[in-house]
């Protein structure tokens, strides 16, 4: 970080000032030079001289870090940081961000720039499992509180909140979020669309999670009316792909059918490959799981693999073995299924009881093939997986396969 004569030095060329004309008549040439080098400290008086013929503030060039400094470093972290569901690459990408804001973290203002910098390090600190997230955390909390910054405060109490998730607390994330609701409610009398629509998701999320599915389907399509209501298509396709999923799970296909054309038109308006991979996905896992329909599941996959190539395997693996093994064709469906590994960032029960379905298709195989021990190895992992699941149409079918396999 600068020291005080080089934000001075870089002040005057900013400004295109030379030694001579910065030094006017009350600092010699010489006295700003050892200054502007550290080799000599101004006094309060001639700092204040310095300040005023560069037009800023006396306080601007004594703090740690200047204010034009400030805006500069979160103006490129800005640039960098970027909200999005996490991989390997992002978790790389926050590695670096927490490196460059590091070195300010103990020396930063009481600012609005401060505490987005402070915010920003403890989510990136955070999924990088770095130690010392949570004290910047608290700091940024603070600073946006005294400045009445409601919606910054929020967002860090969803964050809370959602952390409680990634550790499978459910019920406690669960009544985190509905508190932080209350809270802001109280304080604003009501909650700003975009924050609504934010504490409307991940409470629905979060609904789903400790199992009430009601509750969860409730305000998921009262979030989606409100959107239509307000214009808005702030995560409209998360509530449509959770509404969509939530559809597979209670067998109703009208809705699925409903939130999927929903899903892909908007994906078609955004231009998003992505959103039309998750849209092919959630299908294909309703014909795999759901329908049985192996052929069209594999068609479908087939389309998307063509698209995304290996960019996008990690959605299909799994259910390409899925369907192969439909089809009879075990030893090509093994292969696939061996590809599946499973992601490190899910933590919701749907999402890890769908894919603890694999050690039992590849115990149903082994079993077929004859391998009678590594169809009992793979059937006891999926059972030990699965046991703590709610009860969901994943848990039936794995513990009914342990059951068979291990008669």
């Amino acid at each position: 970080m600068a020291t005080l004569g080089e934000r001075i030095k870089d002040l005057r060329k900013q400004k295109g000032l030379t030694l001579q004309a910065l030094a006017g008549d009350q600092l010699t040439k010489g006295m700003l030079s050892l200054i502007e080098n550290n080799k000599a400290n101004p006094s309060m008086e001639s700092l204040s001289y310095i300040a005023e013929r560069l037009a800023v503030d006396r306080n601007e060039l004594l703090e740690d870090i200047p204010t034009n400094e400030l805006r500069n470093l979160l103006e490129k972290i800005e640039q960098l940081y970027t909200q999005e569901m996490i991989s390997d690459e992002l978790i790389v990408k926050y590695k670096e961000i927490a490196r460059k804001i590091k070195p300010y973290i103990d020396k930063l203002p009481f600012r609005y720039e401060s505490a987005r910098l402070l915010e920003i390090y403890s989510r990136c600190s955070y999924h990088t499992k770095q130690d010392g997230w949570l004290g910047p955390l608290e700091k940024a909390e603070e600073i946006y509180e005294n400045l009445h910054m409601i919606n910054q405060s929020a967002d860090l109490h969803i964050f809370r909140a959602m952390m409680a998730f990634t550790e499978h607390r459910y019920s406690e994330a669960l009544d985190m979020i509905q508190a932080s609701r209350n809270v802001f409610k109280e304080r604003t009398g009501i909650l700003d669309p975009l924050k609504k629509l934010d504490f409307d998701y991940y409470e629905s999320i979060l609904y789903s999670a400790v199992g009430d599915t009601d509750s969860s389907k409730r305000l998921m399509e009262d979030a989606i009316d409100f959107s239509k209501k307000k214009q808005l298509f702030y995560r409209i396709d998360a509530l449509y792909r959770l509404a969509g999923f939530q559809a597979v799970l209670n067998g109703d296909r009208a809705s699925k059918d409903h939130y999927i054309s929903k899903l892909r038109l908007f994906a078609d308006f955004t231009d998003s490959k992505e959103i039309k991979a998750i849209a092919d996905a959630i299908e294909i896992h309703y014909l795999n799981s759901f329908a049985h329909d192996y052929k069209a599941a594999d068609a479908l996959i087939e389309k998307n693999l063509e698209k995304h190539q290996e960019d996008k395997i990690f959605l299909f693996a799994l259910e390409k073995g899925k369907a192969l093994y439909g089809l009879g064709q075990l030893e090509e469906a093994l292969e696939w299924l061996k590809k599946h590994t499973l992601w490190e960032f899910l933590h919701h029960p749907y999402d890890l009881s769908m894919h603890y379905e694999k050690d039992a298709y590849m115990a149903m195989i082994y079993m077929k093939l004859g391998n009678s021990e590594l169809a009992v190895k793979h059937a006891t992992i999926a059972k030990n997986l699965i046991e703590p699941m709610p009860d969901l149409p994943y848990k039936t079918f794995i513990l009914d396969v342990y059951k068979q396999v291990t008669a």
